[in-house]
């Protein structure tokens, strides 16, 4: 009886060795699976050809299945069975480790980098390459614009500003009102239809609204997109008049645009092209600044100036509102910073966080008096000279 009892265990031990031994021949796997990626996306012509074959394939069929699940973020219900699983394997593996189960323990233990390594292993798959993708293409307008038009062309903006105004309610502290995420995802689908060139995926990932918005909000984070599972995470207590540039941000990683800055000057673009003053609005809060640059008196005279059109004072609490509001909610923002920096640099983007600004800056050539646009005033060109 004893000696049968020693062989069944003997036999038990075995296959937990072998269980072990699978788990890691598996972990193996995929950290060679991850390194190749990372070495396949230098090359941009591999990182084009796999973001627009495999990749896209992969976010489509996931977009779908995330979308049957409208009221739920799947980002952080995967999350949450994680973290819930983590702590339950360290604590049953420490018990295995007291009653002198080291097999059993460890085999527990091995399933934290598994789970890790699998997560990784799908973001890597769905949308490491685009990180290396060929330049984005946009209407950037080439063609000089002469100092003698920037007045017309500001004047042309501000008087759009001044007409979103008309078309929006506003709470009192200068916020817009009667948007939620849902709306607001409509209006940004909608405005998405100006993209059609093939470099984007042609449908959106679902956009979630996160339950745990009061965490990110402290983190200064106002939206996350997780291509493994197709979906764009949204932060519900985000300011109102930053929902439509915030959503085609994180729609814009779903279609496979995943450097940030580029990201950026997508949703800006989408949203200065919609034919929703709350679309154009939130693309003004956010880059308006861009126009005022162009008029100042670096370039223009003070008679000159004197031809601007003013701005509602409405457009002005908007904005101020919005800078007071994330001045109040900046608990965890240098942590925030760091995490999203790390991640940002290990995706291959060397200037990390401060890429989110790429294409905003303009220069001066004094010797000229010319003005060398930037980007995003390109951009605003390109819609004026349509």
């Amino acid at each position: 009886m004893v000696a049968g009892e020693t062989i069944s265990q003997v036999n038990n031990n075995m296959k937990k060795f072998r269980a072990l031994i699978i788990k890691l021949l598996i972990i193996v796997i995929m950290v060679l699976t991850i390194v190749l990626i990372a070495v396949l996306k230098k090359n941009p012509d591999t990182a084009e050809a796999m973001t627009r074959g495999f990749s896209r394939g992969y976010i489509r069929v996931a977009s779908i299945i995330s979308g049957l699940i409208p009221f739920m973020s799947l980002t952080e219900l995967l999350a949450i069975i994680y973290v819930i699983t983590f702590i339950v394997l360290i604590v049953l593996a420490i018990r295995d480790f007291i009653k002198i189960r080291p097999i059993k323990a460890i085999n527990k233990l091995v399933n934290i980098p598994l789970m890790v390594l699998v997560v990784i292993a799908m973001y890597s798959l769905s949308c490491e390459m685009a990180y290396n993708r060929k330049e984005m293409p946009l209407p950037y307008y080439e063609t000089e614009v002469d100092r003698t038009e920037f007045v017309d062309i500001y004047n042309y903006f501000a008087d759009d500003v001044n007409y979103c105004v008309t078309q929006l309610e506003f709470d009192p502290s200068g916020d817009v009102k009667g948007y939620d995420v849902d709306k607001t995802t409509a209006l940004v689908k909608e405005a998405y239809k100006i993209v059609t060139d093939d470099y984007f995926a042609s449908f959106a990932g679902a956009v979630k609204p996160m339950m745990s918005s009061f965490i990110y909000r402290e983190f200064q984070i106002t939206g996350v997109s997780f291509n493994a599972l197709g979906e764009a995470n949204i932060n519900t207590l985000n300011t109102r008049v930053n929902f439509p540039i915030t959503i085609a941000h994180e729609i814009a990683h779903t279609k496979g645009v995943m450097r940030e800055d580029d990201a950026n000057k997508l949703a800006f673009y989408v949203c200065l092209n919609s034919e929703s003053p709350y679309l154009r609005y939130s693309a003004y809060t956010s880059y308006f600044y861009q126009m005022r640059s162009m008029v100042s008196s670096s370039y223009l005279t003070e008679s000159e100036r004197e031809g601007l059109h003013p701005l509602d004072p409405a457009f002005n609490k908007t904005q101020s509102f919005v800078t007071a509001f994330w001045k109040k909610h900046n608990l965890l923002e240098d942590i925030g910073n760091w995490f999203n920096n790390l991640y940002i640099k290990s995706s291959g983007v060397q200037e990390g966080t401060s890429s989110y600004y790429g294409g905003t800056q303009s220069e001066f050539d004094p010797t000229t008096n010319k003005l060398h646009p930037s980007l995003y005033q390109k951009l605003f060109f390109e819609k004026y000279y349509r």
